[in-house]
């Protein structure tokens, strides 16, 4: 009657194994009796035991669930990975432009290198054409080091004229830029950019002298001071004739660029433009903010303008749309880098989760399990001879309280235990961490001014 029971659970647990291949959990040995395969969770430590006969069902089916979405996110894990690996080696085709076409934020930024322009600066001054717009009573400085503080030979108020409705204008106690050392070069040429004490002299004489402003704001953007130096264009803008209004509004632009209001530094340089096309300082500043702001179709249009104007910008703008197009590769490849390794990680994650659950299911099936090593096998299946000969083995030790030394343990490896060892969540998580270092290097370390600019959408 028990023997009967036992056929019928057995047909009983075939049938429901059907999808899973189950009728490979049993064999029919030489001797005419059915027995467990070598590898089959039914190959019990207490034979005799019918609650943990039936719970290596349940844990068996929700291992074959895990199982099956594991290797379906691992072929998926692995085709992701081996895309990224393909873009990793794509990469070592495009560094050349880190050495070759650099380009730091200090490449950008306005400077004035033409020295047509400086000549234009140091023409005698033959006063304002607006000198009566404000009041050129200079403010008593009794007690103070001269200094070309322009608001204290020059009081002014609000004025549209200086741009003050421009929240970079407006906010200036707040600017910052870092100091412009290339004004030292141009000592030489504008003496009063290396004496405070003279150009304070200067402003005491003639405050109301357009281009001694605009000295003034160059001495202080040497400085890196970029309140003073906005205060000093300011005034020059208000001051200065036409002809030259350009000179000011150049000035009072950069200054703007440079402390990262690039919008307000865009409308005061379209301004200088417009007051003087024909001046390729004003062209180059303006191409530059525009290439700062991303717009590398209208930057070309400015840096071309300059270039036609004046051939010693040529070898400057060929070098910067050689960057761009070289850059534009490098920084299209790590970011799409970077999205492929974003797309990696929910799948690792569910990966890791559903590892852990494995571990816990497979803990409760093996506890059940009698150990392989114990398995009695029959002699004339070969193959479960050689089942064990391929096996690898894990081996542990232990301590007992019979003996002092301890004891050495070896098990084989099941099959489940041999899928999931060439696909640990260890060895993918330390894949992440080394590609996402890598990524990182290069977005922190060689990028440059493309860090900031959007040259991939060129």
């Amino acid at each position: 009657m028990l023997s009967r029971l036992l056929y019928l659970l057995l047909l009983a647990l075939s049938v429901h194994y059907q999808d899973t291949e189950a009728s490979t959990h049993w064999l029919l040995n030489t001797n005419g009796q059915i027995i467990p395969q070598l590898t089959s969770p039914f190959y019990l430590r207490r034979s005799y035991d019918l609650i943990a006969f039936l719970n290596q069902n349940v844990y068996k089916q929700k291992i074959d669930l895990i199982i099956s979405e594991l290797l379906a996110i691992k072929s998926n894990l692995t085709a992701k990975m081996n895309n990224l690996d393909a873009y990793t080696n794509d990469l070592t085709n495009k560094i050349g432009c880190i050495p070759n076409f650099y380009l730091d934020e200090s490449d950008i930024l306005s400077t004035i290198i033409n020295m047509n322009y400086i000549n234009r600066i140091t023409i005698p001054d033959k006063g304002s054409a607006a000198a009566g717009a404000v009041s050129s009573k200079a403010i008593t400085t009794k007690g103070k080091a001269p200094s070309p503080k322009c608001g204290d030979y020059m009081k002014m108020g609000f004025s549209v004229g200086s741009f003050d409705h421009l929240d970079g204008v407006h906010n200036r106690t707040q600017l910052k830029m870092i100091p412009e050392d290339m004004f030292k070069s141009l000592e030489f040429y504008i003496p009063s950019v290396k004496s405070p004490q003279a150009l304070a002299e200067d402003l005491r004489k003639n405050p109301n002298s357009w281009k001694y402003h605009t000295i003034a704001s160059y001495y202080w953007r040497k400085k890196g001071n970029a309140r003073e130096a906005l205060e000093c264009a300011r005034r020059a803008v208000v001051l200065a004739p036409r002809k030259y209004k350009d000179i000011a509004l150049l000035s009072m632009g950069t200054i703007l660029q440079r402390s990262q209001y690039l919008n307000d530094s865009l409308i005061v340089l379209r301004a200088a433009v417009d007051h003087e096309p024909n001046e390729p300082e004003n062209q180059m500043a303006l191409g530059n903010t525009y290439m700062l702001l991303s717009e590398f179709n209208r930057s070309f249009e400015a840096y071309k303008a300059a270039e036609s104007l004046d051939s010693v910008y040529s070898e400057h703008n060929d070098y910067i749309k050689k960057s761009i197009n070289c850059f534009k590769d490098l920084k299209i490849n790590l970011l799409t880098m970077e999205r492929l390794l974003q797309d990696i990680i929910p799948g690792l994650e569910r990966y890791g989760a559903l590892q852990k659950e494995f571990d816990e299911y497979h803990e409760k099936l093996d506890r059940e399990q009698a150990p392989l090593k114990t398995r009695v096998f029959d002699e004339a299946y070969s193959k479960q001879v050689d089942f064990l000969i391929q096996r690898s083995q894990i081996c542990t030790t232990r301590m007992t309280k019979e003996k002092s030394e301890p004891i050495l343990s070896c098990d084989f490896i099941s099959d489940v235990q041999m899928l999931m060892e060439d696909f640990a969540v260890e060895i993918l998580n330390n894949y992440v961490d080394l590609k996402k270092e890598l990524i990182n290097t290069y977005k922190i370390n060689s990028l440059g001014i493309y860090k900031k600019i959007f040259v991939e959408h060129f």
